[in-house]
């Protein structure tokens, strides 16, 4: 991390024309990232998302189960932790 990044906090939801998960929510994941910015905090957040949807098994398992993928969801807030 150099002296310009700090960490993210990235929110993944539904995006607005998707029905809710189950119990209500909108809510899919959260991430943590490093970035520079808040541009770029949101596209990493959603990378590592992304790839986690491909190799974690309990995500691809959660996400299989909601009947969605990764192209269901957005970046739908990003906040600043440090």
């Amino acid at each position: 991390m150099t002296d310009n990044e700090v960490v993210w906090l990235i929110e993944i939801s539904l995006k607005d024309f998707e029905p809710n998960l189950p119990g209500g929510t909108r809510i899919v994941a959260f991430e943590e990232v490093v970035a520079s910015n808040e541009i770029a905090a949101r596209q990493a957040g959603y990378d590592q998302f992304a790839a986690r949807c491909f190799y974690e098994p309990i995500m691809r398992r959660k996400m299989c189960n909601w009947g969605i993928t990764q192209h269901n969801c957005r970046v739908s807030d990003a906040v600043q932790v440090s």
